[in-house]
């Protein structure tokens, strides 16, 4: 057997010229210094704690800090280990032994086990959105107290970047902790430097430093590899859906740290020597999701929003211009980036759309476009695109909610026919399969060439071999109007200047972080 380190294909410069790394052990000024309490303003209220339950930001920003996996990435995307200390593959591919690291504590005070490994990763198998992502997974053992078996029953290149992927966590939680319990039930209980103490939903979730948390090394890796320290007391994440409050809480003291802020308040933000500002794009893409059980079964009603949407037009109103206008479901800094398909994409052919509307037999039947409002940019460009599909002679209502409300109404496939929503920076495509396969996708997709092709890349070890099955999957993607990306959005973080230790990054991590006093 041969000890692997799995590095993912994509190009560890989602650049830093464009916002998305930072250096990975970058310099801080000052020793750090334990104690206080950081407000950080996020956009949106998790619907959940619960890691495996979600594929939403807010999820999984909040839960890096209170759970960890066997493996994660750091800063260039590579796979390194976090509960693992380290792993082994077999010679045909299909065996992978993980080794766990011994003195690792929950934040129950009980030791983490092979027996948590294997009851964390069964429940993510029976109810995890991605749940597909392991599907090859054949058999997993606890063949000691601390290692851990798992047997293929093929050759999968994604398998470790599924065991890694931050969204969507694949947290090991205890064992009593997991069995048995349905979403929104389960114990918040993981082994990361904060553990959860208190969730009011709309005012806050709180963690608190724990102080048993053993680092994995001495060396803060980036991303979310590495040693990881709990210097705050107390972390306060906080939403706020206003995109002005969280500037004006930033600039009174009331936030230490505020994502997702508006490009049209920079000019008075960068002048305030009290904060600092950072730009991160492309950081995501806007989506629109059909829902294909209803009358967006018809593919050509599908077409005819597909060819009206004027995408140019969505990202002004949405985002202030600040983005970029791309048909490429991964970012043209990654290795995966391809524009197959895109002739369909941002066609603004109004024309075109009408006779498709009529082809498709449209009678004007009200179309319910869900959209939030604790995502700024998201709302905008609802209203955006109701406008342009009116104007086609679609008769488009908006319903308007919080984030939570609006994943809440998503649920039921009889209440929304388009929903808005965000996709982010994927560290390998196999984080997307679970949007096109018919057991795991929550808009009713289905489609039987979509699945040959999903398959067949799972089968694929070459990365050449994937990219031309991936990039086929893209373009029937666009073919069969699968669902809708808008464009690239670039965004703003804005922070204290006494916050000291932050990296920016495609996801907040506010461990190795220490307020000045």
């Amino acid at each position: 057997m041969a000890r692997q380190r799995f590095v993912v294909t994509v190009v560890a410069a989602l650049l830093a010229g464009a916002g998305l790394l930072a250096g990975a052990n970058a310099a801080a000024a000052g020793t750090p210094v334990s104690g206080g309490t950081l407000r950080v303003a996020l956009t949106a209220s998790a619907p959940s704690l619960d890691p495996h339950s979600g594929t939403h930001l807010a999820i999984r920003e909040i839960g890096m800090h209170i759970f960890e996996n066997l493996l994660t990435f750091d800063s260039r995307f590579q796979v390194v280990p976090q509960l693992a200390e380290r792993w082994e593959t077999s010679a045909d591919g299909k065996v992978y032994t993980f080794y766990l690291r011994k003195g690792v504590k929950f934040h129950n005070g009980r030791e983490m086990t092979a027996e948590d490994v294997k009851a964390s990763v069964d429940r993510f198998r029976a109810m995890a959105p991605r749940r597909n992502e392991l599907d090859d997974l054949e058999k997993i053992e606890a063949v000691g107290p601390s290692t851990v078996r798992m047997t293929l029953k093929r050759v999968n290149a994604a398998f470790l970047a599924a065991i890694a992927n931050p969204i969507c966590q694949l947290a090991i939680l205890p064992k009593e902790a997991v069995e048995g319990k349905p979403i929104n039930k389960v114990d918040i209980v993981g082994t990361g430097p904060y553990k959860f103490v208190e969730w009011i939903p709309d005012r806050w979730v709180r963690v608190a430093r724990f102080p048993d948390y053993k680092p994995e090394g001495t060396v803060d890796a980036g991303g979310l590899g590495g040693a990881r320290h709990a210097y705050a007391d107390e972390i306060r994440f906080i939403p706020v859906p206003e995109p002005g409050a969280r500037v004006a809480g930033l600039q009174t003291g009331e936030y230490d740290f505020a994502d997702f802020l508006p490009t049209s308040a920079m000019p008075q933000l960068t002048g305030d020597r009290n904060l600092r500002v950072t730009r991160l794009g492309p950081q995501n893409y806007p989506t629109v999701y059909f829902n294909h059980t209803g009358k967006f079964k018809n593919l050509k009603l599908r077409q005819a929003v597909q060819a009206a949407l004027n995408m140019d037009e969505i990202m002004q109103v949405a985002n202030d211009g600040d983005g970029r206008v791309d048909p490429g479901l991964y970012f043209k800094e990654q290795v995966w980036y391809t524009t197959a398909g895109g002739k369909l994409y941002n066609q603004k052919n109004p024309a075109r759309a009408t006779q498709l509307l009529k082809e498709a037999g449209y009678k004007g039947e009200p179309v319910v476009f869900v959209t939030n409002t604790s995502y700024d940019y998201m709302y905008k460009a609802a209203q955006v695109i109701q406008e342009q599909l009116k104007k086609i002679g679609m008769n488009v209502t908006l319903g308007v909610y919080d984030w939570p409300g609006s994943l809440a109404v998503r649920k039921d496939m009889t209440k929304w026919d388009l929903f808005t929503s965000s996709h982010s920076t994927r560290f390998d495509p196999s984080a997307n399969d679970f949007y096109f396969r018919e057991k795991t996708t929550f808009f009713g997709y289905k489609n039987p060439r979509m699945e040959a092709l999903l398959d067949k890349a799972g089968a694929a070890v070459k990365f050449e071999d994937r990219f031309k099955i991936y990039e086929e999957v893209q373009r029937l993607v666009y073919e069969d109007v699968a669902l809708l990306k808008l464009y690239d959005h670039y965004t703003w973080q804005g922070y204290s200047a006494k916050l000291q230790g932050y990296t920016p990054w495609v996801m907040v991590r506010l461990w190795n972080v220490w307020r000045e006093r």
